[in-house]
């Protein structure tokens, strides 16, 4: 190995993928199946579980709570049960438009409720 390989950005090959990975999956499918709503609960599969064929399957498939609460974090959410409904957000900017991306999440004893709602700006509007 050259100097040139010390410089790479590479993952280690032992590194697994994660929720972290799967929320960035996530929102790149749903830009690119038009949807900009979707509702993410503890008793249904995750979207892209049925898609291990397709041409972009997910990086891997966590556990639904994993998901939902990487989705708190990313939307300034305290990542425990939230009792009464609690909202956040977070943007993804893209080269020529950002996705601001709100959040709604509740939970009971055996729920958890994540609806994510995409919102497209341009930014040269």
């Amino acid at each position: 190995m050259g100097l040139m390989g010390l410089f790479r950005k590479e993952k280690p090959q032992d590194v697994q993928p994660t929720a972290i990975d799967y929320v960035e999956w996530l929102l790149k499918h749903l830009l690119r199946t038009s949807r900009t709503e979707l509702t993410l609960d503890t008793s249904r599969a995750l979207p892209g579980c049925d898609q291990t064929a397709s041409d972009d399957p997910p990086p891997c498939m966590p556990d639904t709570q994993a998901v939902i609460n990487r989705l708190k974090i990313l939307s300034g959410v305290n990542p425990v049960k939230q009792t009464k409904r609690v909202e956040g957000f977070f943007e993804r900017p893209r080269t020529h438009h950002t996705v601001h991306v709100t959040t709604q999440f509740q939970d009971d004893a055996q729920l958890s409720v994540c609806v994510i709602r995409l919102h497209i700006r341009c930014k040269n509007a």
